[in-house]
């Protein structure tokens, strides 16, 4: 076994011993070094300890870099991808559509809504603003004339108003089948419902029925062996 080196051996103060050499050799004055030629050793010991507490900074910041928990992970929907904007604008549009559906709509609605047009002048309602200024007293064949004279004077075409006429009462339309077929949906799941609530009260009332006979029968049970006990209790009980 190699024997330890002393800390002078370390520092190459002085010469290490052989093997061979007598353990008992005194120590001679050549042997010991001169004061001033000796290091600080409490500067050495710190010196030594400052390397540690740097291996073990590096193998700290080195573990700590390399941990898990900081290695980027890839996003991850258990339920599956994230719904794209498409998926939640269709979404909104349904629900939009659900509202509109159940939504009382005024008849300038209907008309915007179906992109109709706005100016009086080009629509049908152009023969109500002529019609009001003839004379009510008047024939209505003869009122029917005047209009027509006033629109052909006006370069007002009388088979442009009558397409907006139809464009209006085709969108009239329109509106007033969904609103009946919603309503109709609406009267069908309502009753659907109804129907499961009554099966469920008459069920609830049959369960309550069934457990009121349970109750008398339970009572009726447990009353006749009290009673029982008691008169039993009573015939053997020393009487006073």
């Amino acid at each position: 076994m190699v024997p330890k080196k002393s800390i002078f051996e370390k520092m190459g103060l002085i010469e290490p011993k052989n093997k061979d050499q007598d353990q008992d050799v005194e120590l001679t004055d050549s042997m010991i070094p001169d004061p001033e030629n000796v290091p600080d050793l409490m500067k050495l010991m710190d010196k030594e300890k400052e390397k540690e507490n740097d291996k073990e900074t590096i193998a700290k910041t080195t573990f700590k870099e390399s941990k898990p928990s900081d290695v980027p992970k890839e996003k991850s929907d258990k339920h599956g991808d994230l719904e794209k904007p498409s998926d939640i604008g269709d979404k909104l549009d349904l629900i939009i559509g659900a509202y509109e559906k159940n939504k009382m709509l005024t008849i300038d609605e209907i008309y915007r809504n179906s992109q109709l047009e706005s100016d009086v002048k080009k629509t049908i309602f152009m023969t109500d603003v002529y019609l009001k200024a003839i004379p009510e007293n008047l024939p209505l064949d003869i009122k029917r004339e005047t209009v027509l004279n006033i629109m052909k004077v006006s370069n007002i075409g009388l088979d442009e108003l009558l397409n907006d006429a139809y464009k209006r009462i085709d969108s009239l339309n329109t509106v007033l089948e969904e609103t009946v077929s919603t309503t109709q949906d609406i009267f069908s799941r309502n009753d659907a419902t109804i129907r499961e609530l009554e099966k469920r009260i008459e069920d609830l009332r049959e369960i309550n029925k069934n457990r009121k006979k349970f109750q008398e029968d339970q009572n009726t049970m447990i009353e006749y062996e009290i009673q029982k006990i008691i008169n039993l209790v009573e015939f053997v009980k020393p009487k006073k």
